[in-house]
């Protein structure tokens, strides 16, 4: 084998890999779906089955969510709130019916983006060793991207 070949088999073996390899995750309770690395382990549904957990064995953690809007937030407010949660707020987005922070909280990177509307709140939250970063960059950007509302203006 050619040293290209070799450098080539040894930069393959560093990428993690879920990096491509992913599985949906759709709540029949609220409706909204996301990606998760398939090589994640996924907790047991809530009584309610209001949502999901899933983890790896290096630290990642998320959760996606619903809950009912009983108490008419709105994407402000929603935000304001969460905000609470982090120790250092990095990175902040509002648009009409969603918002997403990043920063940090406890040493690792934490990141919350909800779609909020009249009947329901989507949620999802992930949480990181900051160490990490560098090795949960694409699988962030997927998870994130791939992460879409159920109808927002019902209670469920």
């Amino acid at each position: 084998m050619s040293p290209k070949s070799i450098a080539a088999l040894a930069l393959l073996a560093a990428i993690p890999a879920f990096a491509s390899d992913y599985t949906s995750y759709c709540n029949d309770r609220y409706g909204f779906c996301v990606d998760y690395p398939s090589g994640f382990g996924m907790g047991p549904a809530s009584t309610n089955d209001d949502g999901r957990k899933f983890y790896d064995e290096e630290g990642f953690q998320m959760t996606a969510s619903g809950i009912n809007n009983v108490l008419d937030s709105t994407v402000a407010s929603e935000m304001k709130g969460q905000e609470k949660d982090f120790d250092t707020v990095t990175y902040r987005k509002r648009k009409d019916d969603w918002y997403a922070l990043s920063g940090y909280k406890d040493g690792n990177i934490l990141y919350v983006k909800s779609w909020v509307g009249s009947g329901s709140i989507n949620t999802l939250h992930l949480r990181y060793p900051t160490a990490k970063k560098s090795d949960y960059d694409a699988a962030v950007n997927h998870i994130v991207q791939s992460f879409r509302p159920g109808d927002l203006e019902e209670a469920h």
